[in-house]
């Protein structure tokens, strides 16, 4: 059971670091988020290489194996999902201030150019 977990593990882990170095050469990711790949499949390789890390430290600070791996699996995903949200709040600051942009030079174009506004009617000379 432990060489099939270390397996999986480590299989795990090393598909996520490769798929994150294989989109960052392709240039379809970015270096930040490479970066967050890297860090989530970490932890991954190194219960792989000692899977007792988490029975040794939960030893050294006298909690309960199963306490300290829901503890780590919990401060794990909340980094991720807080990491996430704040690259989706950065994303969100620069569309509203593009959005902002696009409106402003729509409404600059309008007060310069009333004739060529699109709905118009040309006038017709008679």
């Amino acid at each position: 059971m432990t060489i099939f977990r270390s397996l999986f593990l480590a299989t795990f882990g090393g598909l996520l670091l490769l798929l994150a170095v294989r989109r960052l050469r392709t240039y379809r990711l970015k270096e930040r988020y490479a970066l967050l790949f890297l860090l989530i499949g970490l932890p991954f390789l190194a219960l792989a290489f000692w899977p007792d890390g988490v029975g040794w430290m939960a030893r050294q600070l006298g909690i309960q194996y199963n306490t300290l791996a829901l503890i780590c699996v919990s401060v794990f995903l909340f980094l991720a999902v807080f990491e996430l949200l704040t690259i989706v709040s950065v994303q969100d600051q620069k569309i509203t201030a593009l959005a902002q942009l696009v409106a402003i030079l729509m409404e600059k174009q309008k007060l310069a150019d009333p004739e060529h506004r699109p709905g118009s009617v040309e006038p017709t000379e008679t």
